[in-house]
């Protein structure tokens, strides 16, 4: 550490340099002035990491017989090899190396150390599916090689894009309109290389995906929702037995409670009694919360009726709002 500040108050000491010589005793001393310490480079030394990458600090003038020092040794170290200076590096990042020759000149020169000079990624084409305006997240793209510190953006709003800045690993969240769209999303890393990954956005007029329905039917305990939410008062009479009636022709099933005050509280599906499980049919999701009930006019599917449980589905798709309303019951018996 003391070497590395004797080596910083050289540089600011020694912005000029000169020697003195003489004939004979009897001669004035004469004024030779040392050359400058220069580099062939206004800007930095880029160095890519590797024993086999070494690279020649770029001297132009000076008084020879160089050597260095470098700020931080774990992103570059300067070594000297046949009477040469060279700069390996170790790890990505910057750093400055202190350069002095055999006049006792000493100047600066930032070194920037790097993997690869071409940013490369696992994808350069994305599609994201969801279901009719609901979004959905793709994780699988990331930085093959970069240089690290990354940043990410996209042209399109409709598309986000973030990126974990040492590892690379890319999230992109979009969420689907009736017609498709794309975005350009665009990586860089710290030696400002980029790469770019085309997105398309596609909408799915299937109301829910096959994982939800799979959630749906391994379900354990009875569940009711209309588009992300449902009574609060179902938490509280949860333990409360759905049932499924029949009447003029239609059967209802779901959740019906009444409270302790006499307000109903209602999540149920009606479809045409009869309905084969599997089989698509026009019906309502009907929900009451107090004194107000609600009629969704929809189309219902019931996936599951036995003697275990019971899974229904409700949905509508409205193409001019760009959604899918939906909604299900889960009866486990």
């Amino acid at each position: 550490m003391k070497l590395k500040y004797y080596f910083l108050s050289l540089v600011l000491a020694t912005s000029c340099g000169f020697a003195l010589t003489s004939c004979d005793d009897d001669d004035d001393p004469v004024v030779v002035e040392a050359p400058e310490l220069t580099f062939d480079t206004d800007g930095a030394l880029r160095v890519k990491i590797g024993e086999e990458n070494k690279t020649l600090v770029p001297v132009v003038t000076g008084g020879g017989q160089y050597n260095a020092y470098s700020l931080d040794e774990e992103i570059a170290k300067a070594v000297i090899e046949d009477g040469q200076l060279y700069v390996e590096g170790f790890k990505n990042g910057s750093t400055r190396i202190v350069v002095s020759d055999a006049n006792s000149k000493y100047k600066m020169l930032t070194v920037n150390v790097y993997t690869t000079e071409e940013l490369t990624l696992n994808h350069t084409e994305c599609n994201i599916v969801s279901v009719l305006g609901f979004s959905a997240t793709n994780n699988e793209c990331a930085v093959e090689l970069g240089n690290g510190s990354y940043k990410i953006s996209s042209d399109n709003p409709l598309v986000s894009a973030s990126i974990d800045e040492e590892t690379g690993e890319i999230t992109l969240t979009a969420t689907s309109k009736k017609d498709e769209y794309t975005a350009t999303v665009t990586v860089t890393d710290i030696s400002n290389l980029s790469a770019e990954i085309n997105v398309t956005v596609q909408c799915s007029l299937d109301p829910f995906t096959q994982s939800e329905l799979d959630e749906l039917m391994a379900a354990e305990e009875s569940l009711i929702d209309y588009n992300g939410s449902h009574s609060s008062y179902f938490e509280y009479y949860k333990k409360v037995p759905m049932e499924s009636t029949t009447e003029n022709g239609y059967t209802y099933t779901g959740w019906n409670k009444t409270s302790y005050y006499g307000y109903d509280h209602v999540h149920r599906l009606r479809y045409p009694e009869g309905t084969a499980v599997g089989v698509e049919t026009d019906g309502q999701l009907l929900m009451q919360s107090g004194y107000s009930p609600t009629t969704h006019d929809g189309k219902i599917k019931i996936l599951a009726d036995d003697a275990t449980h019971f899974v229904g589905i409700y949905y509508k798709v409205d193409l001019d709002k760009e959604k899918i309303d939906r909604g299900y019951v889960v009866w486990v018996k």
